[in-house]
């Protein structure tokens, strides 16, 4: 009879312990469902959303998206990239002007910083793949293709410079024949908890200090993402 009791009040206790773990678990999920990223967050986002001229809109416009199913701003090799990559929140910026050039910040949450990490290393697999791959781009100019190089910074958790470059050959001399870089983008990659912080231009955007302005903005929101409940102390 005693022994009957043990068994029962081992049962009793491990259901509850049960319950309780699949309550928490509960309520964590909940909360990583909710998480929002707030109006104005984003570095850029004032001045994607006031009001311009009718000169200025002439020259240059912007867009702001929380759609969850936006591609990750980069994507080496043109790869299928997968929105469905557990993301919980997520809001992309882009600026377009008529030179033509562009420029892009983009932030997207996970639920934890394993789902942040594996997702960083994906990408970071996809540019080491794609170093020496010739990605065609016939669309563009025929025969042209896309290579990307990706290098170690210092920011945050982890984070990659990675640069994309267009190559085409040559019509016209002097250089008939010869391959040569006609374009090019830029990328900076932050992961920070369970936050991915993306900056992209074009070559153009801002000249030779395009790389250095998207390193700013990423430093910056690095520290910034901390602002936002459970990013830099979730766990996983």
């Amino acid at each position: 009879m005693i022994e009957m009791t043990g068994k029962r009040a081992m049962v009793s206790i491990i259901a509850t312990a049960v319950m309780v773990a699949s309550a928490v678990g509960a309520a964590s999920t909940a909360q990583a469902e909710t998480v929002k990223i707030p109006k104005g967050f984003l570095l850029t986002e004032a001045e994607a959303t006031k009001p311009l001229t009718e000169d200025q809109a002439a020259d240059e416009w912007w867009t702001v998206s929380d759609k969850l199913t936006k591609p990750l701003e980069l994507i080496p090799c043109r790869s299928k990239e997968k929105p469905r990559d557990g993301r919980i929140a997520m809001r992309t910026i882009t600026e377009g002007t008529s030179a033509p050039s562009y420029a892009t910040e983009q932030l997207v949450l996970y639920p934890s910083a394993k789902n942040a990490g594996a997702v960083f290393r994906r990408l970071r697999a996809d540019v080491e793949k794609c170093a020496k791959a010739k990605t065609p781009q016939t669309a563009i100019v025929a025969g042209g293709f896309h290579r990307y190089t990706g290098k170690k910074v210092n920011i945050a958790d982890e984070a990659l410079l990675v640069k994309g470059s267009f190559y085409e050959r040559g019509t016209e001399e002097p250089l008939k024949g010869e391959l040569y870089i006609s374009s090019g983008d830029r990328y900076v990659v932050v992961r920070r908890g369970s936050a991915l912080v993306l900056y992209t231009a074009d070559s153009y955007w801002a000249g030779e200090d395009t790389t250095k302005i998207l390193t700013n903005r990423a430093k910056k929101m690095a520290k910034k993402v901390c602002d936002l409940p459970g990013v830099c102390t979730r766990r996983g």
